[in-house]
């Protein structure tokens, strides 16, 4: 079994402790970050990079952040965006909001792969993309994806939009994971190391009641490295 673990952080690199894990997508928080993880990609081919700026981040955000950005990943074809989104229970949404449309607005551009964090704000990531033409919006991955079926049912409306767990309970087996075609789920550890990807990946296969669930997972993730 092959697992690349579709988002975790700097401070976990999934794929240097968990033996099946061949590759880990890795998102920064805050431009802080953005050199350093240049670093790590270059001394290994095994990470992928997501570069923005989180919305928990938000206060550091400085004047042409988004040029910068855009700069960045235009120096390497591969590099995704991410992490971005939105967050209810953090302040300043307007901001967020600001801070979030300038970074897909990137996404969307390049054709870029984006890596969505949204916490109690799928209203208005739902009434964000609806000004968008469907057919020119990249892969989307609802990161740690914990809504509920009326939000999933408006979402698989978009093609592009793939989902991503990590944790696996009663809720997400009998509200999301059994609901979602099997091309659009993922797995991650969002950088938690009490998290095993193969155990995610055997709850998904049980949950399915399909043998190949796994190698199906792992070309997912394969396609949103290559955005599409």
């Amino acid at each position: 079994m092959k697992i690349i673990d579709a988002h975790s952080h700097i401070d976990y690199l999934t794929h240097k402790h968990q033996s099946d894990v061949v590759g880990t997508v890795c998102c920064t928080n805050d431009e802080n970050q953005w050199t350093q993880l240049i670093d790590l990609i270059h001394n290994d081919k095994n990470i992928y990079g997501a570069f923005g700026v989180h919305p928990w981040f938000i206060d550091s955000v400085s004047d042409g952040f988004d040029s910068r950005l855009e700069e960045l990943l235009n120096s390497d074809s591969d590099y995704m965006v991410g992490e971005i989104g939105l967050d209810k229970y953090k302040p300043n949404m307007d901001k967020q909001i600001d801070v979030f449309i300038k970074q897909f607005n990137l996404a969307v551009k390049l054709k870029r792969t984006v890596c969505l964090h949204c916490v109690g704000a799928w209203d208005k990531i739902l009434h964000i993309l609806k000004q968008y033409d469907k057919s020119k919006l990249p892969i989307i991955i609802a990161h740690a994806f914990n809504a509920n079926q009326k939000i999933l049912e408006q979402l698989l409306i978009y093609n592009n939009i793939m989902f991503s767990f990590s944790k696996i309970n009663v809720y997400s087996r009998n509200c999301r994971i059994a609901n979602i075609p099997n091309d659009k789920i993922l797995v991650e550890t969002d950088g938690n190391m009490d998290v095993c990807l193969m155990d995610v990946v055997q709850k998904i296969m049980t949950i399915k009641n399909e043998s190949d669930i796994a190698e199906i997972i792992f070309n997912n993730t394969q396609r949103i490295l290559k955005h599409g």
